[in-house]
């Protein structure tokens, strides 16, 4: 099974540290935001922004400190797909492309739309609920509000520098704040996956992010390489994740079906696990066992297998015959899953009909045949489903409801209630529809 925990901040209540209200002083449009929307702003985009920040101070004014609760939470994740489809309520075509770039940076394809305003500003929008702005929008702020509130914490110190390669990885990787290393054994949601990475994994980040910024490459690649191992430590060094090659994935039409890389990622892959560099590299090589096989890594994989090779082979043992990186990692691209997998369909194993326990048809309830077989009757005083034991009401357990089968009324559905020799979780099938669900949740 694949365990996605969602995104939270380290930096989640700094901004509620320090409200905004219509007394504090009116931010004013710096003279670098000038090309913060959409390419080069027109003097309506600014006096449109100064207009809603203005707004946004009186009603904070009105409103108080405000929360971060619906762009920060578990819940923002959660609606991701619905964050994404929102559009102003405005006519305004300045107003509704900067919506989409806001939705386009949260999702990798493009530069923050708020780039370049004050965190003062940054503030007032990532705090405007109910305001004009996207859900995504404040998002964006509060992101870029993030950043800003690190840079403006460095420069401000007057300690000496730190190790500038570990300052960059903990700018990039933990918002400025270095975590403790989590215990994935006491998995939380509250958690950020990049908090289960190991020393060792931060110390070879390090290295990677400087070596990757004096190549002139794109630090998204590394990004892209911590985030691989990130979810390998959040799982137990893949310890809880099934592998979709193992013979219990399916489709919706019951067919098994196995994953695996594009072909030049493919090529890539086996050339790594069959490499003398793997043998030295610096890279923990279960975590480069565990992501190279397709039927765990090919479910995370947004691009970037190039990059990873060269990382294999710059921190081993035969990084002399490795060349400087090439202008092919100057600009870091993420691929949909959707585009960047190879999906097989085996028609000749299928898994066998879907035999229920019980039924409930509209609050009817009546037993199959098999759930007769499995002990289960009908209480002829309330009419409900029941196990052997009389006072064992059938209850209806979690996860435990399949899909309405057609020819059913929509209000129908059948409970494959718990007996004894029920499968374990590991040994279910995995369906494909559920690991796209998952996969739509991994944010890259």
């Amino acid at each position: 099974m694949i365990n996605i925990a969602p995104y939270t901040s380290l930096l989640n209540h700094r901004l509620a540290d320090n409200p905004i209200t219509a007394h504090s002083q009116l931010p004013v449009l710096p003279n670098d935001a000038a090309g913060a929307f959409t390419g080069a702003a027109s003097e309506s985009n600014v006096s449109i922004l100064s207009r809603q920040l203005s707004e946004a101070a009186a009603r904070a004014e009105t409103r108080g400190a405000g929360h971060l609760d619906s762009i920060s939470g578990d819940g923002y994740f959660i609606g991701k797909a619905q964050h994404d489809a929102e559009v102003p309520k405005t006519d305004s075509l300045e107003l509704i492309s900067r919506a989409k770039q806001a939705t386009d940076f949260l999702n990798g394809s493009d530069s923050n739309p708020f780039k370049g305003l004050s965190l003062d500003q940054l503030r007032l929008i990532a705090l405007d609920e109910g305001g004009p702005f996207t859900l995504n929008e404040r998002r964006a702020a509060w992101e870029e509000a993030n950043s800003l509130t690190v840079l403006n914490a460095r420069a401000s110190s007057s300690a000496p520098a730190p190790d500038s390669r570990r300052d960059l990885m903990i700018s990039r990787l933990f918002n400025g704040s270095e975590p403790e290393v989590a215990d994935p054994k006491t998995n939380r949601n509250d958690r950020h996956r990049n908090e289960y990475l190991t020393r060792d994994d931060r110390d070879i980040l390090s290295q990677m992010y400087a070596y990757a910024d004096s190549e002139g490459a794109d630090l998204d690649y590394v990004d892209n390489v911590a985030r691989w191992l990130a979810h390998y430590r959040e799982h137990d060094n893949g310890r809880t994740i099934s592998n979709v090659n193992n013979g219990k994935g399916y489709n919706s039409e019951g067919y098994m079906i196995t994953v695996n890389f594009k072909e030049k990622d493919a090529a890539i892959a086996s050339r790594i696990l069959n490499s003398t560099a793997i043998n030295s590299t610096r890279l923990d090589q279960g975590f480069l066992r565990h992501f190279l096989d397709p039927g765990q890594g090919a479910l995370i994989h947004h691009g970037g297998m190039a990059f990873l090779e060269q990382m294999v082979i710059k921190f081993s043992n035969e990084a002399a015959t490795q060349p400087s990186l090439g202008k092919e990692f100057a600009q870091y691209t993420s691929i949909d899953i959707n585009d960047n997998i190879v999906i097989t369909v085996h028609k000749d194993k299928k898994l066998p009909p879907f035999e229920p326990l019980v039924i409930n048809d509209n609050g009817v309830w009546s037993v199959t045949e098999k759930g007769r077989a499995a002990g289960y009757s009908l209480d002829p005083q309330t009419g409900r489903a029941r196990w052997a034991d009389p006072t064992a009401v059938a209850q209806q357990p979690s996860g435990s409801i399949a899909d309405t089968p057609a020819g059913q009324r929509p209000n129908s559905f059948i409970l494959e209630a718990l007996s004894g020799n029920r499968d374990q979780p590991d040994a279910r099938p995995i369906w494909l529809s559920s690991l796209f669900k998952l996969i739509q949740n991994y944010r890259p």
